[in-house]
């Protein structure tokens, strides 16, 4: 393990301890997915992924996809950020110019459902469990809940890991 991944796995357990509420999973469970999401988001935004610490979304922030995971060990996990980062993420991703915020959410939703479906592909191999991904859900939120708080190079975003929707159905 380079000083790199277990500065960020320390970090990680920081966080895990203050979302415990949140994630309601093992611990072992809860870092593989953040390993395979932060491995996926590093390479999906060409960039760098730090964690900073675990916080309550902010109000601001509230602009977001989602996928649920859906089996044995069912969660939800979702990109949330400010509307500017929001978009600066998506055409990150998209690696062109997006015009609208529909566009965006499609953009983030596409990014998040590649991603979960490597972590299904990670937790069949580990726990022989076959999950089931559920269609990306986005918008803006009014709820407050716990999330990971990242560092990427065009801003600020944040991560939930957590067993509630935290959007209503499309």
């Amino acid at each position: 393990m380079t000083p790199a991944n277990f500065e960020q796995e320390k970090n990680f357990a920081a966080c895990y301890e203050n979302l415990r509420d949140v994630m309601k999973l093992d611990y072992s469970v809860a870092l593989g997915v953040f390993k395979c999401l932060h491995e996926y988001l590093s390479d999906g935004l060409n960039s760098n992924v730090e964690i900073d610490s675990a916080v309550k979304l902010p109000p601001n922030a509230n602009f977001g996809a989602s996928v649920k995971i859906d089996g044995e060990i069912s969660f939800v996990v979702a990109v949330l950020a400010e509307k500017k980062i929001f978009h600066e993420i998506a055409e990150k991703y998209e690696r062109f110019q997006l015009d609208s915020l529909d566009e965006d959410f499609d953009a983030v939703s596409e990014l998040l459902n590649i991603a979960t479906g490597h972590v299904i592909v990670r937790i069949a191999a580990a726990l022989n469990i076959e999950e089931e991904l559920e269609p990306p859900r986005f918008g803006e939120t009014e709820k407050v809940f716990g999330v990971i708080k990242l560092l990427v190079n065009v801003g600020t975003f944040y991560l939930y890991i957590g067993r509630d929707e935290i959007f209503p159905a499309q």
